[in-house]
């Protein structure tokens, strides 16, 4: 059955004794703000200009179902909403809004609305925006006007608030909005300020993640998966709805999947395609898919790359947005809230990363714009109750602990079905970051002739996955020349390659090895240009040990030659040790191996960033 567009319901009532002369503009500003995508039919809008009690009883008894947002423009207070011709009492009002299954916010856009608030939530409406003192007409007409333009732009509910919220707080002499998850009812002190957005305590869903339809979804042709599927037998749910979802992300990755021959349009040859969703991940994510496509049945080794997929690709997650918060403060000197970073080996191991990018993310909100708006779609997704993205989550976290303790016997064929299955619920999510680069920058050099603006050229790649592990550095002097510095020795997150102005740093997270090996330029090899990337693990005997993202977390937390540590020296380094195995002796001696004095740490930065930001912690 064919689901209906979701319906907006804008009443509006005016009084002739208390005229509100900006009303009217109100009702049209916001009309034009949606109306593109009423025209492209992803929703339906509804005006009542004169709106009384029968016809907002009316709309809402002919599309129970359909009714998404219920705006009401007007004279209110805290028990009455000024209709045509008499009040509308609260009471009445919220027992008919709690009727409506698909209802998921009341925006009361009149003066002291927040008392009704309440009686809203215990009639069960998720959310209300609402004012606790008068407010101007101009001020009203500006923040409804620009909240329903977020709306329309793709931001979920909470989003669009703080649209309009900054925007409200351009204006001179306004007061700005607040956003709230508490009621005053519960007893805890609010500024006298105008807007809240209020979330009921009680609702199903956290509602400020909900967002209107604003784009058609790419969706594969039947054709198309028929070929996926007959191409990709051990890895098809991987390719075909993961990669449908980074078109999603990104439309120019569905151009790449055709080519032109004899001057039509034609499906490249399906071997492409794991490449084209290889590439357009971040290297630690690409690798861990690029080792899957060397498996062509159920394995166990499958099975343990499978969670491994999911454990690199939360860890990848966490630790953007652990960076995010991390910058955030510091730049307000203010102490990083609590974040798990000081791990021994069984704790990482168990630790799941993605339940923590939650906690991680509202604390982010609370210092101001996120660095990637896409992780309020995450954590929307992995906190509704029973949606795919956090069943997912549940099932390989929970198979992931079992493969830290035993070894599966039996059904290992339904075991690799149902694990590449929930990844891909995984994957999806992070399918955004193909819109992102990640880059390492090696060092950076400053040019500045005489009267000219200085230009610094980075010495840096780009690192989404490849077919091999040869990412050599930029070499074009057009693409290493930047008008703006980046962070050298560190690898960063930016929307953009073209520009260094926005960037997030990943150190100590996430870090390309061969950055570290400080050789003479004539001692360098074309092996030194290649980044070789590892994700932080845990900490042992006082130094950082990372492994290798190229395989399995089972396998790299086992085997000393995929780890690196914080204790190297470049000797160690140039001559190939990464954690030197010491024979035992029954002698008494102490045979471990004698480095030069004069032999430096190779990752002593990392480890001062590290303890820099357990410092942090602690301000």
């Amino acid at each position: 059955m064919k689901k209906n567009p979701p319906i907006l319901f804008f009443s509006f009532a005016n009084d002739q004794d208390q005229y509100l002369a900006m009303l009217k503009q109100e009702s049209t500003q916001i009309y034009d703000s949606l109306e593109d995508l009423k025209i492209k039919g992803f929703i339906s809008i509804h005006r009542e200009e004169s709106a009384d009690i029968d016809k907002i009883f009316d709309r809402f008894s002919k599309y129970k179902e359909d009714i998404a947002i219920f705006h009401y423009g007007g004279h209110a207070n805290g028990t009455h909403l000024k209709l045509e011709g008499d009040a509308g009492h609260a009471e009445g009002l919220a027992q008919l809004m709690g009727q409506q299954p698909n209802l998921k916010l009341v925006f009361l856009n009149g003066c002291a609305s927040k008392g009704q608030v309440q009686c809203l939530f215990d009639a069960g409406v998720p959310a209300v925006i609402a004012t606790s003192v008068k407010v101007q007409d101009s001020w009203a007409l500006n923040f409804a006007r620009y909240f329903y333009k977020g709306l329309s732009n793709g931001r979920t509910i909470g989003q669009a608030f703080r649209h309009a919220q900054a925007y409200l707080k351009t204006i001179p002499g306004s007061i700005s909005a607040n956003y709230l998850y508490e009621l005053p009812a519960w007893g805890k002190p609010v500024d006298s300020i105008p807007w809240g957005l209020y979330m009921n305590p009680n609702a199903k869903d956290d509602i400020t993640y909900w967002r209107l339809p604003y784009y058609k979804p790419v969706s594969f042709s039947q054709d198309l998966i028929q070929y996926i599927r007959e191409s990709f037998p051990s890895n098809r749910y991987i390719v075909q709805y993961v990669l449908e979802e980074m078109c999603n992300d990104n439309p120019d990755i569905l151009n790449d999947m055709y080519e032109a021959k004899a001057g039509e349009r034609v499906k490249k040859d399906s071997s492409q395609y794991p490449w084209i969703l290889i590439e357009n991940f971040p290297w630690p994510i690409g690798a861990q898919i690029l080792k899957l496509f060397q498996f062509r049945g159920p394995t166990l080794e499958r099975l343990e790359h499978l969670v491994s997929t999911y454990v690199l690709t939360s860890q990848v997650l966490y630790y953007i947005i652990l960076s995010d918060l991390w910058m955030k403060c510091r730049e307000e000197k203010m102490p990083i809230p609590w974040a798990s970073i000081d791990m021994d080996k069984s704790t990482y191991l168990e630790f799941d990363f993605l339940q923590q990018v939650k906690p991680l993310y509202e604390q982010v909100l609370k210092k101001g714009t996120p660095f990637v708006d896409e992780y309020e779609k995450i954590v929307g997704d992995l906190t509704e109750q029973g949606s795919l993205l956090q069943k997912s989550h549940l099932h390989l976290e929970s198979l992931k602990k079992t493969l830290l303790t035993q070894t599966p016997q039996r059904d290992v064929d339904t075991l690799c079905l149902q694990a590449e299955q929930a990844l891909v619920h995984i994957l999806k999510a992070a399918t955004f970051l193909s819109r992102y680069r990640m880059l390492t920058v090696r060092q950076v050099g400053i040019f500045r002739p005489r009267f000219a603006a200085p230009e610094y050229e980075l010495d840096m790649g780009p690192l989404n996955a490849s077919h091999d592990s040869s990412l050599s550095l930029y070499r074009d002097a057009d693409r290493r020349k930047k008008p703006t510095i980046s962070d050298s020795t560190s690898i960063v997150l930016v929307p953009s390659e073209d520009s260094m102005e926005h960037s997030l740093n990943l150190s100590p997270f996430i870090m390309d090895k061969n950055t570290f090996a400080q050789v003479k330029k004539s001692e360098s090899t074309d092996q030194d240009k290649i980044p070789h990337v590892f994700v932080m693990g845990w900490k042992e005997d006082g130094e950082l040990h990372y492994l290798d993202v190229k395989h399995s977390i089972f396998t790299a937390a086992k085997k000393v030659s995929d780890q690196v540590h914080t204790g190297m020296t470049l000797d160690d380094f140039v001559e190939g040790r990464t954690i030197p195995e010491v024979e035992p002796n029954d002698f008494g001696l102490d045979m471990d191996p004698v480095q030069p004095a004069d032999s430096p740490k190779v990752f002593q930065l990392l480890k001062d960033q590290y303890d820099q930001l357990v410092a942090d912690q602690k301000i």
